[in-house]
């Protein structure tokens, strides 16, 4: 029986959300897989096995066969990890170290994606040292959503309704990250498309997309909101003929157009009519390499949908890594 090391929570700000995914990976691979938990401390410690023996990262992993990368968030979805198992030379789930780190860098994943032909929203890169309300404004009237550059979950982000309502956003965000994100605010439904590889006799497919609804009280779908169990998840979305070809195809795009492989999830938004006297526009918010797998995560409920249970979506993650 093969072994697979299944990596959990690491040094991000989406460490315990990282603990939940390992934790489901790891139920779903008993009896199909020797699983060994290998956790990662918030200080970056690799701790082997049941009993959490520490190990250099590179020692723990020429003990199993094969990885799968469950964290979330810096470290373990920017190419840091990535790095370590090409340098151990072991397969492992997920997109490889190069794309993880394009993606996770929303400007230069936005700059891509919007050469690729997908609609992005405006936005503008600031740091601390070159924070500039003027320069928010010149992106148009508010509200605008001020996000870290490097971060998923919603971590650190902000819905932004006035002037008066930027430092404190700045601060957030510059909380968790170097440099951060101003960009126009889409008023519209909030769409989630995962793309599957070597699934449904198709090289990639695209899944059912998700339609995410916040409670009426919720300013966004932030961090809290994305985990407190009240946000309507509607899987299928009620979207048909050629604005669901869209929304897939889209999905489709970026996943290639950022390198990804084995799974991902790009999330968007469509301004519709009634924000604007043209056909429905669909933008891209932002793409994830690793999507959550935790029970309130969008991707398994998805596969699920398409007759892939949460089980066999993991086992077929690790299929596509080269494990056999």
């Amino acid at each position: 029986m093969k072994r697979i090391g299944v990596l959990l929570g690491g040094p991000s700000s989406e460490h315990d959300v990282s603990v939940l995914s390992g934790l489901n990976v790891l139920r779903a691979l008993e009896g199909r897989y020797d699983a060994i938990p290998i956790f990662i401390t918030r200080t970056g410690e690799w701790l082997f096995g049941a009993n959490r023996q520490w190990m250099h990262p590179i020692e723990a992993l020429l003990r199993v066969d094969g990885a799968f990368n469950a964290l979330h968030g810096e470290y373990g979805e920017d190419g840091h990890v990535q790095h370590i198992f090409e340098k151990a030379h072991i397969p492992y789930t997920g997109a490889c170290g190069l794309a993880s780190a394009i993606a996770m860098n929303k400007a230069m994943a936005h700059d891509i994606l919007a050469k690729a032909g997908l609609r992005i929203p405006k936005s503008i890169v600031m740091s601390k040292d070159s924070l500039d309300a003027r320069a928010v404004i010149a992106l148009g009237a508010p509200p605008w959503i001020v996000k870290p550059r490097s971060r998923g979950s919603s971590v650190g982000v902000s819905k932004v309704r006035g002037r008066e309502e930027l430092p404190e956003a700045f601060a957030k965000a510059l909380a968790v990250d170097t440099h951060l994100i101003v960009q126009e605010f889409i008023p519209g439904r909030e769409i989630t498309c995962g793309v599957l590889e070597n699934f449904g006799g198709k090289a990639s497919m695209a899944l059912a997309p998700i339609e995410i609804i916040p409670p009426a009280d919720a300013a966004f779908f932030d961090y809290k909101v994305k985990y407190n169990g009240k946000t309507q998840e509607i899987c299928p979305a009620e979207f048909y003929g050629a604005m669901l070809k869209k929304i897939q195809e889209t999905a489709l795009v970026a996943h290639n157009a950022l390198g990804l492989r084995h799974y991902s999830r790009t999330d968007m938004i469509i301004k519709t009519p009634e924000y604007t006297r043209r056909a429905p526009e669909l933008y891209v918010l932002e793409v994830n390499t690793l999507p959550g797998l935790t029970s309130e995560s969008l991707f398994p409920r998805a596969a699920r949908h398409a007759g892939l249970e949460f089980p066999d979506l993991v086992s077929h993650l690790i299929k596509l890594s080269g494990v056999v």
